[in-house]
């Protein structure tokens, strides 16, 4: 009886367990970023009107990455998740033709790359990625995705100092992960292994 009290449980607590893989390959040029009521928490900006530019610019909120760069989220969201936090996902892999209309409304290289030049975003080789507690609470880090202000840069001092530790905590996961991070958006997260093309590819919507 106890015997099987314990493979019950075990087959229980095996249906709540994460899996150890947030992503899967499309194919040779993308992977996707897979959510779920337990893994990363979707808050792909774009996808909403919920962003800088109050607009819907993406078909529908898929998060692509080149397959190197998913396989490194897949190692911070094991790091994030034995530390007891998730992944909280804004943004992944941008069309290239939008990077014009955030330029054209923020119009500040410092905070959105110049269409010329092109963002890692648009080569699928940047994240914008905050945590959030195992229920999925938000951590404070100081201020808003997308505050196009010095209170984002990361080393701001007027913010508490839980803040700091959270966006400490944040780069921590990410660096030991492979990741690159920008000094000017704490959100904001760089893998740059391989360079890659811009791309104007716009995914469909299921």
């Amino acid at each position: 009886m106890k015997l099987l009290t314990c493979i019950l449980f075990f087959i229980a607590l095996s249906a709540f367990a994460q899996p150890e893989t947030i992503t899967r390959k499309l194919n040779n040029d993308w992977a996707e970023v897979q959510f779920d009521s337990l893994g990363p928490l979707n808050k792909m900006a774009y996808a909403d009107t919920a962003n800088f530019m109050h607009q819907k610019v993406y078909p529908c909120a898929r998060c692509l990455l080149r397959p190197e760069v998913a396989e490194a989220l897949d190692k911070a969201y094991q790091l994030a998740q034995d530390k007891g936090y998730r992944l909280v996902l804004y943004d992944c892999y941008r069309p290239y033709p939008i990077q014009y209309k955030m330029y054209e409304i923020v119009n500040n290289p410092l905070y959105v790359a110049k269409p010329g030049k092109g963002s890692n975003h648009n080569r699928g080789q940047a994240v914008d990625i905050s945590l959030a507690d195992e229920n999925g609470t938000l951590l404070d880090m100081g201020s808003a995705f997308d505050e196009f202000s010095e209170v984002s840069h990361y080393a701001y001092s007027d913010i508490s100092r839980k803040a700091r530790r959270n966006r400490r905590r944040l780069r921590n996961i990410m660096t030991e992960a492979g990741f690159t991070p920008m000094e000017s958006e704490w959100w904001h997260f760089d893998y740059k292994q391989r360079t890659y093309d811009t791309s104007d590819y716009v995914w469909d919507c299921y």
